[in-house]
């Protein structure tokens, strides 16, 4: 959507920011916004006295606003909040202010367009409606599917006896499904989950209470890198590697690796802190000369077989490793399809090793593997 409301002096072409919420470009925004959002690279404050934003409609004069608090995000988000209502049906452009904002190392923010937005007819005075909430746990992350019947965000409150926690959606939007680590709450017990959901205006609804199993206490290994399609054998060369995130040695005997087809029992070992180990078919050849060796001193622990049930599927196959007791530890949700034949030898590797499965903790593309490291 073009800008003809941008102001001199004002350059789109080097943002120190970005506008999250609403979008750029979104339409049918409420008069009555209560906050916007805005991505940072880094840490921002105001300058003391200053209301650092302005949002500039195409018609002249314009609305400030100020920096509020910081709000859970993929960056360092910040809610900006306007000092007024917003003009019906208008073009906003959202702006710094030259000399209002600056980084901790006090190097000041450039005067910046944001992006832009455009209102509703009218105010948004009704409560958003929870059409759909539910919550479950696994390999130490809370999984949240949230639906309402406008844009929204979420947070979770968790109770099990004294104990209390919560954890935030980190964006807006009529379908929210997210997960964060687990927080610190007693294992193996039932908790209770409420959720309040708040509309762009500011309007908030709570959901009725729904219990949550937690896990029992399991240990803190995580899948890191998945090769599902080796340069050598897939008989013989894919592997699984985990990573002990823990702080102490984890007996590895009795946990399971499965796919969508079946099981291996691991073998007796230990896995020491900080440590990986390589999950692998029995006849695992680390010197085929077409794949990747593994680092020297990983451990390299053969399955019966094939990995799992008949090895791993190169179109994207869920692969989970388990209690003896069947609860998930760690898994990988199948996201990428490493069929093509310029991935052989390639794997698909985790961001992080806090961050719970989805499409988005795990490389999108396939890069050289890495085993061992």
């Amino acid at each position: 959507m073009a800008n003809s409301g941008q102001s001199a002096g004002v350059s789109s072409s080097a943002q120190a920011g970005q506008l999250v919420d609403p979008p750029t470009g979104a339409v049918g925004i409420p008069t009555n916004l209560a906050s916007l959002v805005v991505s940072f690279a880094e840490v921002v404050t105001a300058t003391a006295g200053s209301l650092p934003f302005a949002l500039r409609p195409d018609s002249g004069g314009s609305v400030s606003a100020q920096l509020g608090a910081a709000v859970s995000c993929a960056g360092t988000c910040y809610a900006i909040e306007p000092s007024g209502q917003l003009a019906p049906s208008t073009s906003y452009a959202v702006e710094i202010l030259a000399g209002s904002l600056q980084f901790l190392d006090g190097k000041p923010i450039p005067a910046a367009n944001l992006g832009s937005f455009t209102t509703d007819s009218s105010a948004d005075l009704f409560a958003p409606r929870i059409q759909a909430f539910t919550v479950s746990a696994a390999e130490g992350c809370v999984s949240v599917h949230l639906a309402a019947d406008e844009v929204v965000r979420a947070e979770v409150e968790l109770g099990a006896g004294d104990a209390q926690a919560s954890v935030t959606s980190d964006s807006l939007a009529s379908t929210l499904d997210f997960a964060k680590r687990l927080p610190d709450l007693p294992p193996a017990v039932q908790a209770q989950a409420v959720t309040r959901i708040v509309d762009r205006a500011g309007n908030s609804t709570v959901s009725a209470p729904v219990v949550l199993d937690l896990p029992p206490q399991l240990p803190r290994i995580v899948i890191t890198e998945v090769l599902a399609n080796p340069a050598g054998s897939e008989i013989t060369q894919e592997f699984v590697e985990i990573y002990n995130a823990g702080s102490e040695s984890v007996a590895l005997g009795g946990l399971r690796l499965a796919d969508k087809s079946g099981s291996d029992v691991l073998p007796d070992s230990a896995l020491p802190a900080g440590a990986y180990a390589l999950l692998v078919p029995e006849n695992y050849n680390a010197a085929d000369g077409k794949d990747t060796a593994p680092r020297d001193g990983t451990l390299v622990l053969p399955l019966s077989g094939r990995l799992a049930g008949d090895g791993l599927s190169n179109t994207g196959e869920p692969v989970q490793l388990l209690s003896a007791d069947g609860y998930v530890i760690s898994q990988y949700g199948g996201w990428v399809d490493v069929s093509a034949t310029g991935w052989s030898g390639m794997s698909v590797k985790r961001s992080s090793f806090d961050a719970c499965d989805g499409p988005n903790a795990w490389s999108q593309t396939p890069t050289p593997a890495t085993p061992g490291w």
